[in-house]
């Protein structure tokens, strides 16, 4: 039923144009740490929606490992990062930032 109900998920996040996700860490109920996965989009009838894809085995509080396991995720349910759309903050926007990229 999980897997019906993410390909249900990922078959209408296909049908938006944009979307965007949030990771987290998030201890469970022995404290071990997992990652939370959320995605957010605007439907075919322009509403915004946010679902929770699951959780993944936290690989750590690093920027590479994390990424590597978001990619996974995507890559095994077949959504194209093309169209992953981050958040920019104002304080994250520097010239060092705006040169590297």
């Amino acid at each position: 039923m999980a897997e019906k109900v993410i390909s249900t998920i990922v078959e209408e996040l296909k049908s938006s144009t944009y979307y965007s996700i949030s990771v987290d860490s998030t201890p469970d109920i022995s404290n071990a740490d997992q990652l939370s996965f959320v995605i957010r989009y605007v439907n075919s009838i322009g509403e915004p929606v946010e679902r929770f894809l699951g959780f993944m085995e936290n690989t750590g509080h690093k920027a590479e490992p994390i990424a590597e396991a978001i990619f996974s995720t995507f890559n095994k349910d077949n959504i194209d990062i093309k169209f992953l759309m981050l958040p920019l903050h104002p304080r994250e926007v520097t010239p060092s930032r705006v040169l590297s990229s």
